[in-house]
């Protein structure tokens, strides 16, 4: 950690919030009332709305590796990908993994839920090189295509895919309507978008240094509030839109790998990070699981499909 990093307010992050949520209300009005038009929608994503890439390195890969499971970047795993498939057949599927990672959900998909045939895209090339390896490793190679993606509109013509599968990727955008426009337009008809991403609740202290840490890291977030999602959702032109909340469920999968930290893995990880690696490692899964206890942000699974 930083500490040369300035402290950030609440009252400044709130007011920040509120901005933006004008703003993205704002750009969703605008949208309705007609006065900006697929182009321009088109031209905003150009314009780079996803915030600059958390790029990881080898040592960040590994430990988040070490500590999530191979292939995965968050708590959860192959179990998650399950869960969010809950009841959505995947079999035969036309896939769009976006923000893939480090593959593990892709090869989860194709291995566990039957999916046809995953494009699992990515902006850092790091990530996806490990997610390349992975595939390799489990023989995917012809049902599993990666990509280098750059921020923008998504380089795929319309109606592409059956499904597109997210996790943790809206939290990177400021304004969320040109993210969700460009999925409903390379989503087939009839074609569902699944989910799960992390959520303003609350502007208390929690939330606050929670936020504060991922700046102090040189890391970049927008949290939006449930209501920002859900408008952006509808004015895309997406139907059926749902959200089931998995806070309880992840603050459970951040405990358990803060107590992996501090017990099974502490070792292997002073090995590799070294002292002050370790204990900002130690620190970040503290403040995750008091984040999400505290109900300052949260994790929602979301559904949607384009009308067909």
């Amino acid at each position: 950690m930083n500490p040369q990093a300035p402290q950030i307010s609440s009252a400044l992050i709130e007011t920040t919030a509120a901005k933006r949520m004008s703003s993205a209300f704002d750009l969703v009005a605008r949208v309705s009332a007609g006065s900006i038009g697929p182009v321009n929608l088109c031209n905003i994503a150009c314009a780079g709305l996803m915030i600059m890439a958390n790029n990881y390195d080898q040592k960040n890969i590994a430990t988040m590796e070490m500590v999530y499971g191979k292939g995965y970047l968050s708590a959860g795993g192959d179990a998650e990908v399950a869960d969010l498939f809950h009841e959505l057949d995947a079999r035969g599927a036309s896939v769009l993994d976006l923000g893939c990672g480090l593959g593990g959900a892709a090869v989860s998909m194709i291995r566990d839920l039957g999916a046809g045939h995953v494009t699992a895209v990515d902006i850092d090339s790091n990530v996806l090189a490990r997610a390349e390896e992975l595939v390799k490793i489990n023989g995917l190679q012809s049902r599993i295509a990666t990509r280098l993606i750059e921020p923008g509109p998504l380089p795929f013509d319309p109606g592409r895919f059956d499904i597109v599968y997210m996790t943790a990727v809206a939290c990177h955008f400021e304004y969320l309507l040109p993210l969700f426009t460009e999925i409903h337009r390379v989503l087939k008809p009839s074609g569902t978008l699944v989910g799960r991403d992390w959520i303003k609740i609350a502007c208390n202290q929690e939330y606050t240094n929670w936020d504060n840490f991922l700046r102090e890291q040189g890391l970049n977030f927008f949290f939006a509030e449930i209501n920002m999602f859900s408008h952006a959702m509808k004015a895309s032109g997406f139907l059926d839109i749902e959200f089931v909340d998995k806070t309880e469920t992840m603050e459970a999968l951040s405990q358990k790998a803060l107590d992996q930290v501090n017990g099974s893995l502490k070792d292997a990880l002073l090995e590799k990070l070294g002292g002050k690696g370790y204990e900002e490692c130690v620190q970040w899964a503290r403040i995750r699981v008091t984040a999400l206890s505290g109900k300052g942000i949260g994790q929602y699974r979301f559904r949607a499909r384009v009308p067909g």
